[in-house]
């Protein structure tokens, strides 16, 4: 899981909170994007896009010879 911080609307006193995004890996992947009107959405979308890049680049294992 990957964590974003997002603006905090709330009463905890704090300007911001931490919202899980999930990895391929993570049960449940992959994470609904936000709608655009969402405050959140420009910080967990990007984070989805992101993600979404880095896994889609990551190479193939070789196989290992002999197998």
């Amino acid at each position: 899981m990957r964590t974003v911080m997002v603006p905090d609307f709330g009463d905890s006193g704090s300007w911001w909170q931490p919202v899980q995004v999930l990895e391929p890996v993570d049960p449940g992947y992959p994470t609904g994007r936000l709608p655009e009107g969402d405050p959140w959405a420009p910080a967990v979308n990007r984070a989805i896009d992101e993600i979404r890049a880095e896994w889609e680049a990551e190479p193939e294992p070789e196989p290992e010879a002999g197998l």
